[in-house]
């Protein structure tokens, strides 16, 4: 008979399961390692890229609060004029007063004291 047919063989290799195990963890921390570089260099492209665009936001923000600004004042006297004009046409002794004011008219007896700017 043939020896190698009755007695069991040795076999000197490591058994399947550890060297599989250790390559997988390897493999894993590899992997966990890239993503979170991955991660990392993505979140710092966005904020970079993110900079220029929250300047500009800011500067239009600014922009439309003056604009704003601008457009209540505009309002204002738009107000003002209309109540002007309308004391004007039904209120005589204003349209009186400002003529007099602009014409630089006064009645007889009456004492005129003008405060003029520099």
């Amino acid at each position: 008979m043939d020896d190698s047919t009755s007695r069991p063989r040795k076999e000197s290799r490591r058994p399947a399961g550890r060297s599989v195990r250790g390559r997988t963890t390897g493999v894993r921390i590899v992997t966990r390692s890239a993503f979170s570089v991955f991660l990392l260099t993505a979140c710092v492209a966005l904020a970079v890229l993110s900079v220029p665009q929250m300047r500009k936001l800011r500067a239009l923000k600014e922009e439309l609060a003056r604009a704003k600004a601008l457009e209540a004042h505009v309002e204002q006297e738009k107000d003002q004029k209309r109540r002007d004009l309308n004391a004007i046409r039904n209120d005589p002794a204003y349209l009186e007063l400002v003529a007099r004011d602009r014409l630089d008219l006064y009645r007889e007896g009456e004492k005129v004291y003008r405060i003029e700017e520099k």
